[in-house]
């Protein structure tokens, strides 16, 4: 009986010896990944192991920091760019702030210590990548802004979280959103659809407008509207001659400032002025869109390429106001604000008011 028990002892302890020698072969054997990490995929297609469970988190834009409200992941933010902390909506102002959105200090963010750094997939620089991640801080690329790879960026991040369920259950809101224009939207005939001009308030007199690769641009199709600038490329900027030559129905001015519109605008006092400004402007005024006074202004954020199908409702109230009278744009905004970014709706966030 002895010799039975002493022989079991030895099997347990030689089993025991072996489980913990191949665990640790395993660990330092090329190739091979903890299990506390979790491959991505970011914007620039660089496959990340991102440690988990993943806590301390540095976001240097407004777009990654929307997102992750999202997802309900904010808590784990420990650092901002100052573009987040400047959001009103995100409510993020009690964040330590390390610095600006495309030039952050190294120095703070490794003060923080944060297992990762959120950014944008061109800005900052390669610099950003080879200054923190020798310190052990992993870079994720994801830039959240652009309608084309928004969905594909929202999935990495949550898996960056465990948040897979979050984020198929926003992206099936807002595909439920987008249908809806589409639906408003078909056997529109191509003459019936009307043509729009549209730039940023800051350039008015310049004329620099927004044609492909635009999210604007894309914003204008989605709301059943021909882009004037549609054969064009980017940023273009144009003559005083071309835009009266092409004579828009419409024209649609975004505005950057938050004195005129956005979360924290409580009336139109300001955006009046640059409403009369655009109206008397000597080359809008003379286009269709001046003389019937369809001029618009929206807040540039509803244009931006997270929530470009959410600046497409306005557009197309305002383009087509027949097909979308049982349309409320801003019941649409209210409910992205409060369902899913988790603030009250509040602001002001077009011009005329809908």
């Amino acid at each position: 009986m002895n010799k039975l028990k002493t022989s079991l002892v030895a099997i347990i302890v030689a089993l025991l010896i072996s489980i913990v020698l191949l665990s640790g072969c395993n660990q330092s054997k090329p190739g091979t990944r903890a299990v506390n990490e979790v491959v991505i995929t970011d914007s620039t297609g660089r496959n990340i192991a991102v440690p988990q469970p993943l806590n301390r988190v540095v976001v240097l834009n407004s777009d990654a920091a929307e997102a992750m409200r999202i997802l309900k992941t904010q808590d784990t933010i420990i650092g901002i760019g100052d573009t987040v902390q400047k959001n009103p909506y995100l409510k993020m102002q009690d964040k330590i702030v390390v610095g600006k959105w495309n030039a952050p200090s190294y120095e703070k963010i490794v003060e923080l210590k944060p297992q990762v750094v959120i950014t944008y997939s061109k800005t900052p620089g390669e610099e950003l990548t080879q200054k923190l991640e020798p310190a052990g801080i992993k870079v994720v690329r994801l830039d959240l802004f652009k309608p084309e790879t928004y969905d594909s960026d929202l999935k990495s991040l949550a898996r960056m979280f465990g948040k897979g369920q979050e984020a198929e259950s926003f992206l099936q809101w807002k595909a439920e959103k987008t249908a809806v224009l589409a639906s408003k939207l078909k056997g529109l005939p191509s003459e019936q659809k009307v043509k729009v001009f549209a730039m940023w308030a800051n350039n008015l007199g310049k004329w620099k407008t927004f044609a492909q690769g635009t999210s604007v641009h894309q914003g204008i199709v989605m709301a059943g509207g021909i882009n004037v600038a549609g054969e064009l490329k980017d940023y273009p900027e144009i003559s005083s001659e071309w835009i009266l030559k092409q004579n828009p129905s419409y024209s649609v001015i975004g505005t950057y400032d938050d004195q005129e519109l956005g979360y924290a605008v409580a009336d139109y006092t300001s955006v009046e002025k640059l409403s009369k400004k655009a109206s008397e402007n000597e080359i809008l005024s003379k286009t269709e869109a001046g003389k019937k006074g369809n001029i618009y202004i929206i807040q540039t954020k509803l244009l931006g390429g997270d929530k470009t199908y959410i600046g497409a409702f306005f557009l197309a109230r305002w383009f087509y106001p027949e097909r979308f009278k049982d349309v409320n744009p801003e019941q649409v905004l209210k409910e992205y604000f409060e369902r899913w970014v988790g603030v009250p709706f509040q602001g002001k966030w077009v011009y005329p008011g809908i």
